[in-house]
């Protein structure tokens, strides 16, 4: 299961606080695009609160396919050839 970032993400580098854009229910474990980078990094949950969640990162980044990334970002993304 893979999460796009939201909005007001602070990074370090063990792991993030990321600010929710619903209160759907995540899993324990899952990956974390970097819109940036266009990495994936997989990730824990360590602490929530409301819609703001603290994560790990738990391994190495992986670089998805060019595919992996339209299907995660959506048709609203432009991405560089």
């Amino acid at each position: 299961c893979a999460r796009r970032s939201s909005n007001g993400r602070d990074r370090s580098r063990s792991g993030a606080r990321i600010r929710r854009g619903s209160d759907r229910p995540l899993p324990p474990r899952f990956f974390v695009l970097d819109e940036v980078e266009m990495r994936l990094s997989p990730v824990v949950i360590v602490w929530q609160a409301g819609r703001e969640i603290g994560v790990r990162f738990v391994g190495g980044e992986i670089q998805p396919t060019r595919a992996e990334i339209r299907r995660l970002t959506g048709r609203y993304y432009a991405l560089p050839d």
